[in-house]
């Protein structure tokens, strides 16, 4: 009796700690999103910056904003999600609160930074959702670092990012100046959504959009227009899903047939008369879809 009672006090005390640091980070409310960010320093320098919320036993699901953007892109979208997951939204280089060295700004250098998060939360292997930039990175990182990643969701995406002269991102990026008018033409333009768009949280993506330097504006512009996608998609082994707005300016309808050719496994989800932030349009319909994959 005696032995069975050390043995239940034991067990008892080897529980406690795990017990204890079982927490449910909310979410932040749109004014208080910036100032929730942690920041934690990475080996290669990079001082990342992201938003931890939900329950911290919970599944891990690593989000990855695009261009201009930070983890606040997926503000509107979280309260909607339902799995029980332990979530890092995290600002890539250059954006939002992570620090900006000069170089380099590559899909690849992303996802470098993006495996080293994830060694440096001591995160194993997680789902990883990534938007436009941040879905060339997850592509990246699930053919880079096929250990990190359990299944992935590429939104508003491509392999053939074909930007340079001639785009429209660059014939507007390239010649602006300092300071940068976040209520410009051309940033209403670039956060525009063919349905309605909380204002609040689209004056905070116009004003930390802006404070981006510009420096990174251009040097992520020029490093991912010389890059390609296409001859590494083979190496992408984790379970895929692909969301499209087929009012996506960007990457249009053979953007896509190029990507279900190369993924023909992929689960492939269309929003009809929706742009390239379809899930800031439909916030609940993309976290219902996501929790469905990620089961």
């Amino acid at each position: 009796m005696k032995i069975v009672k050390l043995l239940s006090v034991l067990i008892g005390l080897a529980l406690a700690p795990t017990m204890s640091s079982a927490q449910q980070l909310p979410i932040p409310t749109q004014s208080e999103w910036a100032g929730a960010k942690k920041t934690i320093a990475l080996p290669n320098g990079v001082m990342m910056a992201y938003n931890e919320i939900g329950d911290t036993t919970g599944k891990p699901l690593l989000l990855i904003h695009g261009f201009t953007d930070n983890a606040r892109t997926w503000s509107l979208m979280i309260p909607y999600l339902k799995g029980d997951y332990h979530i890092y939204a995290i600002d890539l280089r250059g954006h939002g609160k992570t620090s900006a060295p000069e170089c380099c700004y590559s899909f690849i250098d992303f996802a470098t930074d993006a495996k080293l998060f994830l060694d440096a939360v001591h995160i194993d292997k997680a789902d990883v959702v990534g938007h436009s930039l941040g879905s060339f990175t997850t592509q990246a990182l699930a053919e880079r670092y096929p250990e990190k990643v359990n299944k992935a969701v590429l939104v508003s995406s491509t392999f053939d990012i074909a930007g340079g002269p001639g785009t429209w991102l660059w014939d507007n990026v390239m010649p602006v100046k300092e300071p940068f008018d976040p209520d410009s033409k051309f940033m209403l333009d670039w956060y525009w959504s063919p349905h309605p768009v909380d204002e609040e949280f689209l004056k905070h993506m116009r004003a930390e959009s802006t404070a981006v330097p510009l420096r990174v504006w251009k040097e992520t512009l020029w490093d991912v227009s010389v890059g390609n996608m296409r001859s590494t998609a083979s190496l992408l082994k984790a379970p895929l899903m692909i969301f499209w707005g087929d009012q996506d300016p960007m990457f249009d309808g053979p953007h896509q047939e190029r990507l279900k050719a190369a993924f023909p496994e992929a689960k492939f989800e269309t929003f009809k008369s929706n742009g390239h932030n379809m899930f800031w349009e439909e916030p609940k319909r993309a976290a219902e879809l996501i929790d469905a994959f990620l089961k």
